[in-house]
């Protein structure tokens, strides 16, 4: 039987769709992002600049519904793992969701300062609330770009820690199995 909702050894099939989802959107996002920095001005990079901002009002939505979903869900109790993991982990976390709150919102505000529009899943128009500001543009499009290392930064602990408790210490305290393996039953 699947569980939906997380128990105290699983996440739960929900919250494993949203971070999985979440995780392969951000990768092809952060990608895209990057290229779209080191891009010569083209009708191809205006093309992918637009689905960039679609697919990050995206990412942000699901991130918002992921957190929602979070917090008024059981989800697994790691009694086992070592306080330095469980520091490290919440840290990491933390800053994890930081940014990719604080990057889509950043990314809006920078798009206004270009003097361009915004949609929010690529349907509903978000009126702007600045005027078009070409210097503050730029230095924002450089915050934006940097936001996005120090993502994938963390992105690829968030990914290292993973395959540590996976292969190294052979899932000792079931890290790995909570968020892949199919639901156990409590």
């Amino acid at each position: 039987m699947v569980n939906f909702k997380g128990t105290n050894t699983s996440w739960g099939l929900i919250a494993k769709i949203f971070h999985w989802s979440i995780a392969l959107l951000l990768f092809w996002q952060v990608t895209t992002g990057i290229s779209l920095h080191n891009m010569e001005f083209s009708p191809l990079k205006i093309g992918i600049i637009g689905s960039h901002k679609i697919s990050g009002t995206v990412i942000f939505t699901l991130i918002v519904l992921r957190l929602l979903w979070r917090f008024f869900n059981t989800h697994p109790e790691y009694k086992s793992l070592p306080k330095k993991h469980k520091i490290t982990s919440n840290i990491v976390h933390f800053i994890l969701y930081f940014l990719v709150i604080f990057i889509p919102i950043q990314g809006t505000y920078m798009t206004w300062l270009g003097g361009s529009d915004v949609s929010l899943l690529g349907l509903v128009e978000i009126p702007s609330f600045v005027d078009m500001d070409f210097i503050l543009y730029q230095k924002h499009l450089q915050i934006h770009y940097y936001s996005a290392i120090i993502l994938t930064s963390f992105f690829t602990v968030h990914i290292f820690a993973a395959l540590y408790h996976k292969f190294i210490i052979k899932d000792k305290y079931e890290v790995w199995s909570r968020m892949v393996s199919k639901n156990k039953k409590v």
